[in-house]
């Protein structure tokens, strides 16, 4: 069986965006950022940022990808909280992103993406009464709710109550559907 080879430029091209992109967002907030500076920040030219992505919400989608994994994961019946104390140290340790990402217009964005990846999760008993999208979208705006209420420390909560909770939620929401 023959690997894929990784093609490290790309790989560093993608994270100096990335990074350009992260920087750029927290300083001034995504609506203000443009195309340009990330590439200004990033010193790669646009016709190479625009070959890893068609826009800058694309790369935000990207950066998503990894929390939401996490999240995703609690549709399966194999889910354990103990499984969510790394996504959920990573939330703690990120708060300066954090407070970013659970404003809008990241906030919605996230739990778009979210929902795209619990959707392909879902069990078909899970489809019976509500289309999928709808059932993913309230699973996601749960989840996401949950976390943003519980990293503003207003709630003294332990990580492994929240991740218990996450789990507990997400189920009861797909069997209650």
């Amino acid at each position: 069986m023959a690997t894929q080879k990784i093609d490290r430029r790309s790989q560093r091209t993608r994270g100096a965006l990335r990074s350009a992109f992260i920087e750029l967002v927290l300083s001034r907030g995504y609506e203000a950022v443009t195309t340009g500076e990330i590439c200004d920040r990033a010193n790669v030219g646009r016709s190479t940022f625009y070959s890893h992505y068609t826009s800058k919400r694309e790369l935000l989608e990207e950066s998503l990808q990894h929390p939401s994994d996490g999240l995703a994961a609690c549709v399966g019946v194999a889910a354990t909280p103990q499984e969510l104390l790394p996504l959920l140290a990573h939330f703690t340790e990120q708060r300066a992103i954090n407070r970013v990402c659970l404003d809008a217009p990241i906030r919605s964005i996230w739990v778009r993406t979210l929902a795209r990846m619990i959707e392909r999760r879902l069990p078909r008993s899970a489809r019976a009464k509500l289309p999928a999208g709808l059932i993913a979208l309230v699973v996601a705006e749960s989840q996401i709710a949950l976390i943003a209420h519980w990293l503003t420390g207003k709630f003294s909560v332990q990580p492994e109550v929240v991740a218990a909770m996450l789990i507990t939620n997400t189920r009861t929401l797909l069997a209650n559907q």
